[in-house]
């Protein structure tokens, strides 16, 4: 036995809890997936409470998320690229690019006092990215 009073889980075990996760995942219901394994809804109940359980839960978790990073950020770069502000927005915000007001403001002040209004490079990056957005429109 464990701490707490939790028994240890077998490989089995392990594998029903697995199976039944990635099934929940999927959009089954426990009551379903319990049923169609052979498991009872309150053995599940009892192993989802299992610290160990809850250490490999949070292990399925992280490597669902690291799978789908990569997915949902392209999905993010395309609606930005069509013009979806919220995107862009959040695509900015993933990358550490987003600025708040008060920062842009601060940069434009110490420009001006500097004696230019704009750098050379944010010219050519705001050249850049209005042929991006022509090619997008003519892609269309």
């Amino acid at each position: 036995m464990e701490k707490g009073g939790y028994k240890n889980l077998t490989p089995r075990d392990i594998d029903e809890m697995t199976e039944v996760y990635q099934r929940q995942f999927k959009g089954e219901t426990i009551t379903n997936i319990c049923k169609d394994i052979g498991l009872e809804r309150s053995t599940y109940y009892r192993r989802k409470e299992n610290p160990q359980w809850k250490q490999i839960e949070k292990q399925l978790v992280d490597k669902l998320i690291d799978n789908a990073y990569d997915e949902i950020m392209n999905t993010v770069i395309l609606e930005a690229k069509k013009g979806s502000h919220p995107h862009a927005k959040l695509y900015l915000d993933v990358t550490g690019r987003l600025k708040s007001t008060k920062e842009v403001r601060r940069e434009q002040e110490e420009r001006r006092a500097n004696g230019s209004s704009t750098s050379p490079l944010d010219i050519s990056e705001l050249k850049r990215l209005v042929e991006e957005d022509k090619k997008l429109r003519r892609v269309k």
